[in-house]
């Protein structure tokens, strides 16, 4: 018996985020994940050289990567089952 959706049933003009093909590919959060590692790459190199503030804008960059990517891996989770 397939799981209920814990989401609302979405009016007929309304567009469902489980529609999306970001949301149906597994390339897109793994996309996010590689981006937000690199960033973390790159906030190290940036700190051990001092750019503090390079640093910082980096590592904020980092997380709004990783941040989507564990969001749009959540959703595919939740489409897959």
């Amino acid at each position: 018996m397939p799981t209920r959706s814990r989401l609302a049933p979405m009016p007929d003009d309304r567009w469902s985020v489980q529609e999306s093909r970001s949301v149906q590919s597994v390339w897109v959060w793994r996309g996010f994940l590689l981006m937000s590692l690199i960033a973390i790459g790159i906030v190290i190199i940036a700190a051990t050289n001092g750019k503090t503030g390079f640093a910082a804008a980096w590592g904020v960059i980092a997380a709004g990567w990783f941040s989507i990517a564990m969001w749009l891996w959540y959703q595919h989770n939740k489409l897959d089952k």
